[in-house]
């Protein structure tokens, strides 16, 4: 959801983004992609809690793109031009929601620059949404009901349902919402994800009712490899949920990321010819 990040916020090129730095030379890059309705400081809870990487959370512009520009394909190249500014190489890429659509995309596309992806709640399969129009978008309280869909308990504050009223309210950012809404659904990555060869790792929620469990088996089984883990008591945002228990599935996963890339060369110097 939105409100304000705890870190820094960096502009460059015109990109806002968050950047944790590291003073390991060979750190792994990381991007983390927030959701639709997401905002900088959805990656707070979960940025505490990890170190020894170069993280860049950017702020993805939804609503800065015409309506006409908007969709999944779009950002995708904005995410490319992003990384080639910042100079962003073979990242891991990690997305929540339709972040996780940008993520897959991304990686179908630019298949050698990626090291591997995390998953969590996303879309790009099957999904569930606020709907393809706003009926009630002046009614208060049926969109913190709608907006509390994404979350096991409760974590919408009047802070957080101020920003979300005032881009309901807006014509041109609830145009921009709705249309990248129907590309989400639109643009199903069914058929790319056998080419998406880079290890996966899949975190989910439990009671997901937005991108339900069926949804978390149906990536296992059509990434060529991937992993599936489960939060329990969580719902669509398990990095915000439980942090904690995302962070530690998270460096697990990128250790063994890691530990096979350096076999990987070890082997290689191993076997190679000596001249």
């Amino acid at each position: 959801m939105f409100g304000t990040s705890d870190f820094k916020v960096h502009e460059k090129n015109g990109f806002e983004y968050l950047h944790i730095a590291t003073e390991a030379s060979n750190a792994q890059n990381l991007i983390l992609l927030h959701g639709m309705f997401g905002g900088l400081s959805n990656y707070d809870p979960l940025l505490k809690q990890i170190q020894g990487y170069t993280i860049f959370v950017p702020k993805i512009p939804i609503y800065e793109l015409g309506m006409r520009e908007i969709s999944i394909s779009r950002l995708t190249e904005w995410l490319r031009s992003f990384c080639e500014a910042l100079d962003i190489k073979n990242p891991v890429l990690l997305g929540n929601s339709m972040g996780g659509h940008l993520a897959l995309d991304y990686a179908q596309k630019y298949q050698d620059d990626v090291a591997a992806l995390v998953l969590t709640g996303s879309s790009g399969l099957l999904e569930k949404d606020f709907g393809s129009t706003f009926p009630r978008r002046k009614d208060r309280d049926f969109i913190r009901k709608q907006a509390n869909l994404t979350f096991y308990e409760d974590l919408i504050d009047d802070t957080v349902m101020d920003e979300i009223m005032t881009v309901v309210k807006s014509p041109s950012k609830l145009t921009n919402l709705l249309a990248l809404t129907r590309d989400t659904h639109s643009y199903n990555m069914e058929e790319h994800l056998p080419k998406i060869k880079q290890k996966v790792l899949l975190v989910w929620g439990r009671q997901d009712e937005i991108t339900p469990p069926k949804v978390a088996h149906m990536f296992l089984e059509k990434l060529p490899d991937a992993e599936l883990h489960w939060i329990d008591k969580c719902g669509h945002a398990p990095m915000m949920e439980h942090p904690e228990k995302f962070a530690s599935l998270l460096k697990d996963f990128l250790i063994r990321l890691e530990n096979n890339a350096n076999s990987q060369t070890s082997h290689y110097e191993k076997d190679r010819p000596h001249l």
